[in-house]
C-alpha cells in the first residue's frame, strides 16, 4: 500500500490555514468566473472552526447554468485548477487542485438546487450546533479508524449521518415555476404535455434560477423546454409541494400560457417527447394526480371565460 493511499482517510487537527486556503480558492475562482459564479462557499469538514478532518479543501461554486463553464477551463488550468471529467455528472462539474500543500476539490453546482443546498445547509448545521458537530467528529475519528485503507467506505459511512442531520436541522426548500400551456386548434383546446428526463408526463415546468421573479422562470423553462414563445396568465396560480428525501421541501408554481404561432420542439437531453392534445386525452396522458387537478382547474378557468366572452 502506498503512502498516498494510507494517507487518503487521515484526519488532522483544524488549522487556520484551511480557510486561508478556501479564501484564497475563492478569490482565484472568481477572477475567472465574474458573475458566471452566483456564490462560491467553503464547506465541507475543513470549513468548520476546531473541527478534525482529512485535509481537502472543498469549495462549493453555485452557477446558474453549466452551459459556458467548460469555455473557462483553460483559464482554470493556468492557474492550477483541473477538470476531472471521468467524475462529471448531470448535477456537478468537478476539479481538483493543489493550493498551500492542501488538495482542493471545486464542486460546481446549479445554484439553488438539491447539492448546492445540501452543502451549504449541512455546513451551517455544523457551525451553529456544538451538538451535532460534535458526534459527527465523534463518527469520523470511528469511520477513519475502521477504514483507513478504504475511503469509499469510509465517506459512505457518513452519509447517513449527513441525510439526517439535514432532515432533523436543516431548512431546504426548492421551488419550480411552469405553465399549463395551451392553444386553440379546430376548435378546440389543447394542452402542451412533455416527458422529462425522468420519463414522467407533466407540464413545462424549471428550477428558479438565483434573481429571477416566478413569471420570468415559467417564462424561461417554456422557451427553453419547447422553443415557444408564450403570453403568460399570471392571475392564474396553482400550486403543490411535495417532500423529497425526507428533508428537501418543493413546490410547484403553475401560471396558464397561451400561444397561436410557432412549433414547438423538445429541449436535446432534458425534454424526451412533447404533444398537444385535446383536454381529455392530456388528462390521461398525465403522471401525477396534482398534476391532473391543476389541469382541471385550467380547463374550468378557460371554459368560464370563454362562456362569459360569448354572453
Amino acid at each position: 500500500m502506498s503512502q498516498a493511499k494510507r494517507e487518503t482517510v487521515r484526519l488532522m487537527s483544524y488549522t487556520p490555514e484551511w480557510a486561508e486556503t478556501g479564501a484564497l480558492v475563492k478569490r482565484e475562482l472568481l477572477s475567472v468566473l465574474g458573475n458566471r459564479a452566483i456564490e462560491i462557499a467553503h464547506v465541507g469538514s475543513t470549513a468548520i472552526p476546531g473541527m478534525k478532518a482529512r485535509p481537502i479543501i472543498d469549495i462549493a461554486v453555485g452557477v446558474r447554468s453549466f452551459e459556458h463553464i467548460p469555455e473557462l477551463y483553460g483559464e482554470l488550468a493556468v492557474l492550477g485548477y483541473n477538470h476531472r471529467g471521468d467524475t462529471n455528472s448531470d448535477s456537478q462539474i468537478f476539479l481538483t487542485a493543489l493550493k498551500n500543500r492542501y488538495n482542493v476539490y471545486i464542486h460546481i453546482v446549479i445554484h439553488g438546487k438539491t447539492l448546492w443546498n445540501s452543502y451549504v445547509v449541512f455546513c451551517d448545521c455544523l457551525k451553529k450546533d456544538a451538538e451535532t458537530r460534535q458526534k459527527y467528529e465523534q463518527l469520523k475519528i470511528s469511520l477513519a479508524t475502521r477504514f483507513a485503507f478504504d475511503r469509499r467506505s469510509y465517506t459512505a459511512g457518513k452519509s447517513e449521518f449527513v441525510r439526517r442531520t439535514l432532515r432533523l436541522k436543516g431548512d431546504i426548500k426548492e421551488r419550480s415555476c411552469g405553465a399549463v400551456v395551451w392553444r386553440k386548434r379546430g376548435g378546440r383546446r389543447h394542452y402542451l404535455i412533455i416527458q422529462n428526463r425522468s420519463g414522467h408526463n407533466g407540464f413545462p415546468k424549471g428550477h428558479m434560477e438565483y434573481g429571477e421573479s416566478e413569471a420570468q422562470t415559467a417564462l424561461r423553462e417554456i422557451r427553453e423546454e419547447t422553443s415557444l414563445e408564450v403570453t403568460l396568465d399570471t392571475s392564474f396560480r396553482a400550486e403543490y409541494r411535495y417532500l423529497v428525501d425526507g428533508y428537501i421541501h418543493k413546490s410547484a408554481l403553475y401560471f396558464l400560457a397561451s400561444y397561436t404561432d410557432g412549433n414547438f420542439k423538445p429541449q436535446k437531453g432534458e425534454v424526451y417527447g412533447i404533444w398537444l392534445l385535446p383536454y381529455e386525452e392530456a388528462l390521461e396522458q398525465l403522471d401525477y394526480e396534482q398534476d391532473r387537478r391543476i389541469l382541471r382547474q385550467a380547463e374550468k378557468r378557460l371554459a368560464d371565460a370563454e362562456a362569459k366572452s360569448k354572453k
